[in-house]
């Protein structure tokens, strides 16, 4: 079974009815949304989008567990991806996790936001690339500095939407732009450090949202 299916499958018994897409916080029962950048500016907002990203994700991920590491990339024809795989599962990947290019289970799909009242000539498609590996064998801090730099407009070679779905602890985690990042799971007990312990870093447009969820 490939690594696409089998996130399938997961998401499905896990998160029923949840997609992999923007806005994940909005769509999940138990979530968190962090600021990430606030109002800083060029290299000092990437350092703190890395730190903080960073100091969460290891809060509750551990080394041994499976992670499905999930890119989605959107392409038309003036925009190719050829290179992609090569971008993410090489420099974000160490050496000892063994993924090769043939292990990256790739799906093409619909483009995920596509607008209902379109009159369907969008010639856009997703392709979503997925493998599984451990937390330990993910460069975590580069690929976040990665997100970070493409957002500021540094001179990045990393493309997409990137989840890290975490299936041991039952978790999603989702740096969607150098703003914010957003963590789901499926048991708030999953999520209660990272509440206490960086509450001062919850986004205040939706902190009574999340205090309702972990009072």
């Amino acid at each position: 079974m490939g690594y696409n299916k089998q996130l399938d499958e997961f998401l499905s018994s896990t998160f029923p009815g949840l997609q992999l897409k923007s806005p994940l916080f909005y769509s999940s029962e138990i979530a968190i949304r962090f600021e990430l950048g606030g109002n800083l500016n060029e290299r000092s907002r990437v350092e703190r989008v890395v730190h903080r990203a960073l100091s969460i994700f290891n809060e509750f991920n551990q080394p041994t567990d499976d992670v499905y590491l999930t890119v989605f990339v959107d392409s038309w024809d003036e925009n190719p991806v050829a290179s992609f795989e090569n971008d993410v599962y090489e420099l974000f990947l160490s050496y000892s996790s063994g993924v090769r290019n043939e292990d990256i289970d790739k799906l093409e799909q619909e483009f995920r936001y596509k607008d209902p009242d379109e009159n369907g000539d969008d010639d856009t498609i997703t392709l979503r690339y997925c493998t599984k590996v451990k937390v330990k064998d993910l460069k975590v801090e580069e690929l976040l500095g990665a997100i970070a730099s493409r957002e500021m407009g540094f001179e990045t070679r990393i493309v997409g939407d990137i989840f890290l779905v975490n299936e041991t602890k039952k978790s999603i985690f989702y740096v969607y732009d150098d703003r914010g990042m957003d963590v789901v799971a499926d048991d708030i007990k999953t999520l209660r450090a990272v509440y206490e312990k960086y509450n001062n870093w919850i986004l205040d447009y939706d902190r009574s949202r999340i205090d309702k969820i972990f009072s």
